[in-house]
Order: C-alpha cells, then sequence, then structure tokens
C-alpha cells in the first residue's frame, strides 16, 4: 500500500519563473531534501519521456530509474518511477495573479515488502516530516531570491 504525502506553498514569483525552476532537473538537488544524486538517462531532460537515474538519502539510500510520464508547460510535472522504489511525484502550478503562484505536491511511493521493507520503513518515516519541510522551505526561498 503506498504512503501519500502532500504539501502545498505559495510562492512571490510568477508560475513562468516557479516552473522553469522545478523543470530544470540540474536545480533539483538545491531544493529536494534528501536527494543526493540525479544523472539524465535520455539525451532531453524535459517533458514526457525524460528519464533519469536518481538516489535520494532517507535514512538509507533509495534509488530508481524515474521518468516524465506527464508535462504540462507552467501547469503540471508528473515524475514516476519506472525501476527501484515505486513513487510518483506530481506537482501543479497554479496561477494566484500579481506575480504569485501556488505549487501543490503529491508524492506517494511504495517500499519493498517483507522484513527488509519494515526496516526500510522504520529508518525512512522519522525522515518524511522533515523533508517536506525543507523541500518546501528551500523551493520558496530558492525561487524567490531568483
Amino acid at each position: 500500500m503506498p504512503s501519500i504525502v502532500e504539501n502545498t506553498v505559495e510562492i512571490a514569483k510568477p508560475v513562468g519563473e516557479v516552473f522553469a525552476y522545478v523543470d530544470d532537473f540540474s536545480k533539483t538537488k538545491d531544493w529536494m531534501y534528501g536527494l543526493h544524486k540525479i544523472d539524465p538517462v535520455t539525451d532531453f531532460t524535459q517533458g514526457v519521456g525524460a528519464t533519469y537515474d536518481g538516489v535520494m538519502k532517507l535514512g538509507v539510500s533509495l534509488k530508481s530509474r524515474i521518468q516524465c510520464s506527464g508535462w504540462e508547460l507552467d501547469r503540471l510535472i508528473e515524475i514516476t518511477s519506472v525501476k527501484g522504489i515505486k513513487n510518483t511525484q506530481r506537482w501543479t502550478f497554479t496561477d494566484l495573479g500579481e506575480g504569485r503562484t501556488r505549487v501543490d505536491a503529491h508524492i506517494s511511493f511504495e517500499l519493498p515488502g517483507g522484513p527488509a521493507g519494515k526496516a526500510m520503513e522504520a529508518a525512512v518515516k522519522p525522515f518524511i516530516a522533515i523533508a517536506i519541510r525543507s523541500t518546501s522551505e528551500a523551493l520558496v526561498r530558492n525561487v524567490e531570491a531568483l
């Protein structure tokens, strides 16, 4: 059964700037808590089909190959794992007017079953709240500093 984490932030920047920042994989390590490594696998790095190998360190190292499964300019970025730890990240962007943007994050993940999965879950669980708060704060801080 997947675990689901949702979070919303408002950023004092226009939606186009916020979307471009989140869509730039080379900046992801600057704001996503625990992201240790992200390497492109495909020749293109934006839009549906763009694929990356990533490693998150949240108490333990979690490896996944992820692929962009949904992309709408200034509206949506969805990333789904195709190998490794099962996860989906959906980021939606809403223009609030007056140069403000709301970003809604919906993240679901599923750790392996059995004793190894239970041990992994016990190691990761304490980091989830910290990761969400830190990721949100870094995203707002970094984009507003542009």
